[in-house]
């Protein structure tokens, strides 16, 4: 799920990709890489699916499993019965094209005592650490039991959706940089939900084999001369959850994060390039000693191609592709779902579009997105 201003937000300066993309940081990493390594396997989002017609899901699973993708994302809509029933039939759908799914679960509006004010987006300014976390846990317990019953499988949830911003985790302030006791709050609001979600989720009468996955990371860039809405480092702040009064969130004896999630929107003019940045920049601050989840990835304006170098959609795709496989040397990299389905290109008369067109077509950049993903069984295997 895209925060809509992402454009103006996700520009990297290029004094910062010249440091990122130095001599001595590609030497270093092939220093410590692996030469051997599994290919990524591809994924697609296409969120609020399970409030959609039945002939609309039909057919998205079956575009999805034509792209030879192996991954589908979504998150429920509500955890009331019908939210419920919605997202077990969109499981169901799923894993009869033989998907496998990373749930991702967010806060909701009725895990709050009270109605958070609301953002100029549109929804709630729900903060995580105002949570009441009896509620998310019955929510989240009603959603994995009514699962269950039916007879699903689940084979990872995403725990958060780009809370190192403002508009998905109100903690983090809103024009300012965050001081040591609001990034203190936030620490212990994301970790507390983090905790009670996978011990529910490892819980044996639910999917303890499931994986866990941390919040994508937005990757929020403030501009200069621009009030800040997100946390500024935030790989460095998520690696601070293993230490946050004397609690590691990441790892103990409950359970173990399996994977980091990250977003990666590159810019149009250099795909490839801002793609490594961002990337590295988890790296650096995370380590290697999970895999990095890109849990949505895209451009930050598909309206900006063809670029100066009159690149079009498909080749910056296949550009930003093979600079996560390049990355993928060297950096254990999970599944990579692209986002999306039906939004973040554009069809050939220029209308907004996902991976198919408003005839349900699809788009030449779906083709490269289904070269790739049609390449992971004959690597892997």
């Amino acid at each position: 799920m895209r925060v809509t201003k992402r454009c103006s937000a996700f520009i990297i300066p290029v004094a910062f990709l010249g440091s990122v993309l130095s001599g001595s940081a590609i030497a270093q990493e092939a220093a410590s890489g692996n030469s051997a390594h599994a290919i990524s396997e591809i994924g697609i989002d296409r969120s609020g699916l399970g409030s959609q017609d039945g002939a609309t899901r039909q057919k998205t699973f079956e575009d999805i499993r034509a792209l030879h993708a192996t991954w589908f994302r979504d998150e429920p809509t509500s955890g009331s019965a019908q939210g419920v029933a919605n997202f077990v039939e969109e499981i169901r759908e799923a894993r009869q094209q033989k998907l496998k799914v990373l749930v991702n679960i967010l806060q909701m509006d009725e895990d709050y005592d009270s109605a958070p004010p609301m953002n100029d987006h549109g929804w709630r300014s729900k903060k995580l650490s105002e949570i009441d976390l009896d509620k998310f846990a019955q929510r989240f317990s009603n959603l994995l039991g009514a699962l269950k019953h039916a007879n699903l499988t689940i084979d990872a949830v995403e725990l958060g959706n780009e809370d190192d911003s403002y508009y998905y985790d109100a903690d983090v302030p809103n024009g300012h940089y965050a001081s040591q006791a609001e990034l203190h709050t936030w620490l212990q609001g994301y970790g507390q939900f983090l905790k009670t979600g996978a011990t529910i989720l490892h819980d044996p009468r639910y999917y303890p084999e499931a994986k866990i996955i941390t919040f994508g990371i937005a990757h929020g860039y403030i501009a200069p001369g621009h009030p800040p809405q997100s946390l500024s480092n935030p790989a460095k702040i998520v690696a601070m959850l293993k230490d946050v009064d004397h609690v590691n969130y990441l790892d103990n004896s409950g359970y173990h994060v399996d994977g980091y999630g990250t977003h990666i929107y590159a810019s149009p003019s250099s795909p490839g390039a801002t793609a490594t940045a961002l990337l590295r920049q988890d790296v650096w601050a995370l380590g290697r000693d999970k895999p990095f989840w890109i849990t949505e990835w895209g451009f930050t304006d598909a309206t900006k191609f063809p670029n100066q170098k009159e690149q079009t959609a498909a080749k910056a795709m296949q550009e930003i592709l093979n600079a996560f496989d390049d990355l993928g040397q060297r950096v254990p990299i999970g599944p990579m779902f692209f986002y999306s389905y039906n939004s973040g290109l554009q069809d050939a008369d220029g209308r907004p579009s996902g991976l198919v067109d408003t005839q349900g077509k699809f788009v030449p950049a779906a083709n490269v997105l289904s070269v790739r993903a049609a390449q992971v069984s004959s690597h892997n295997f």
